[in-house]
């Protein structure tokens, strides 16, 4: 491969969850690549492509390809203990925009009659709940991009906590809508930010099986949520649902503010660059860089030491604060393959949402049920997720792995790849095609079963692989 030879660029973007690559028309010696990744849509990457390497060349045809691989550098040098916990906090934390948007549906008519209003006036606060959080992650995105992950989860739940206490001793309808718009805000940004941490710490190739516990987690949180709602609702009082958000809220807020590390790589790099700002590193990163400084001045390798505080600071000055635009996260719908991507699971999560939005009226209706017992039928949901987080992860895993043979490209999980001669959005996008179809041949009866008074068993194993097949579709 001759350096001299002309080179064009390649162009990558971050976005949410989905990795797609559009490759520009070929002409001449210039070839232009656009692969989009995580983050924020304005700021691009640029990388050098020789423009006479062969679309359908692959690394073990190159010497130099090879000694390139076996250079690059770790990405990330979290261990495995600590990506674990990382993505055990994420998913965690992903838990609560779902919970809190379904945790009080057994409740519905319990709370219509405490405010002498009907139960379309209430359901009213489920849709503002949902603009909200379909409007929060594009500002929330934002800000963990300019300045870390750990300052934005900290503020998205410092006004969740606030907000949920806030719910539990208002006595108004005009409180209860406006406050629940709040806890929305608060809440949802947490989704765009876990997937930014999953690229923060995990390359292509072992991405899944991180993405499919977050996945699985945003699945499960709408399900357990009505029997849990339920279960207070029908013993404590609705309003016993707020304060039990607010006290698992504050446990986590505090879990989080003591012990999760910095991981964005404007930040900390691969996670080797302590934060030049003392706001953006947790005590316990903060006393692990005092050891780490100490012992290095005990080595005489002090001068690694401020190496590490000069990228720190470059990476300071680089990250500078703006102002969330939630208007640059919807560029990326210019792209129309991302655009597509972003469609289809916006479908899903509609279907979903409107399933387990009905099931508290046409189940107690149908069946009888009190509201304990409803909460009881989202189970099926909740097990579904369940499942999928084991099995997701691992399907995407094992799909990148078989067209990677195919392709003889090198697989290493600790080093970021290669993707510009990589079909990434065929290999994320095939299983969708097994799974798809299952979303329609369950939901399009599912009223008529109802209509029909058929055996409990039957809806319920229709919601359990609608949620199964939703699931796996949103986590590709």
């Amino acid at each position: 491969m001759d350096p001299e030879k002309t080179k064009g660029e390649s162009i990558t973007a971050p976005v949410d969850n989905h990795e797609s690559r559009t490759s520009s028309a070929r002409s001449g010696t210039s070839l232009t690549h656009l692969e989009i990744k995580h983050g924020n849509p304005s700021e691009l990457e640029t990388h050098n492509t020789t423009a006479n390497d062969s679309p359908d060349a692959t690394p073990l045809d190159d010497p130099e390809a090879l000694t390139k691989t076996s250079s690059v550098p770790l990405h990330t040098v979290f261990t495995r203990p600590q990506r674990i916990f990382i993505v055990l906090m994420i998913t965690l934390g992903s838990f609560f925009s779902p919970l809190s948007g379904q945790i009080y549906f057994p409740a519905i008519p319990d709370i219509a009659n405490d405010y002498h209003t009907t139960t379309a006036r209430i359901n009213l606060t489920i849709t503002t709940y949902m603009v909200l959080q379909g409007l929060a992650p594009t500002v929330m995105g934002a800000f963990g991009d300019t300045t870390g992950r750990r300052p934005a989860y900290i503020v998205t739940f410092t006004i969740y906590l606030a907000a949920n206490v806030g719910l539990a001793v208002q006595r108004s309808y005009t409180a209860l809508l406006l406050l629940r718009c709040l806890q929305s805000a608060g809440s949802s940004g947490t989704i765009a930010l876990a997937y930014g941490v999953i690229s923060d710490i995990a390359t292509p190739a072992e991405r899944g099986k991180y993405l499919g516990p977050a996945a699985a987690g945003n699945m499960l949180a709408p399900t357990i949520g009505p029997t849990i709602g339920g279960l207070l609702a029908q013993y404590l009082g609705w309003r016993s649902i707020f304060w039990f958000l607010a006290i698992i809220s504050g446990l986590y807020l505090l879990v989080y503010a003591l012990f999760m590390p910095e991981t964005s790589r404007k930040v900390v790099g691969d996670g080797s660059i302590p934060p030049s700002d003392w706001w953006v590193m947790s005590p316990f990163q903060f006393w692990n860089a005092r050891r780490e400084k100490k012992r290095a001045i005990r080595k005489g390798q002090g001068c690694e030491t401020d190496e590490k505080a000069k990228k720190a600071e470059e990476l300071g000055k680089k990250r500078r604060f703006q102002f969330p635009n939630p208007l640059t996260s919807v560029v990326i719908l210019r792209e129309k393959d991302a655009c597509i991507v972003i469609c289809f699971i916006a479908l899903g999560m509609f279907v979903m949402m409107a399933l387990l939005a009905s099931m508290p009226t046409l189940f107690g209706k149908v069946y009888g049920f009190s509201t304990f017992k409803v909460g009881l039928c989202y189970l099926p949901v909740g097990g579904a997720a369940i499942l999928a987080a084991f099995l997701n992860g691992k399907l995407m895993d094992w799909n990148y792995r078989r067209w990677a043979k195919k392709l003889n490209l090198p697989l290493d999980k600790k080093r970021s790849t290669d993707l510009r001669n990589f079909p990434i959005e065929k290999v994320r996008l095939q299983p969708v095609l097994v799974f798809a179809p299952l979303v329609s041949a369950t939901y399009i009866p599912f009223g008529w079963v109802l209509q029909k008074r058929v055996n409990l068993a039957v809806p319920l194993i229709q919601e359990f692989i609608m949620a199964e097949a939703i699931d796996r579709d949103s986590s590709k």
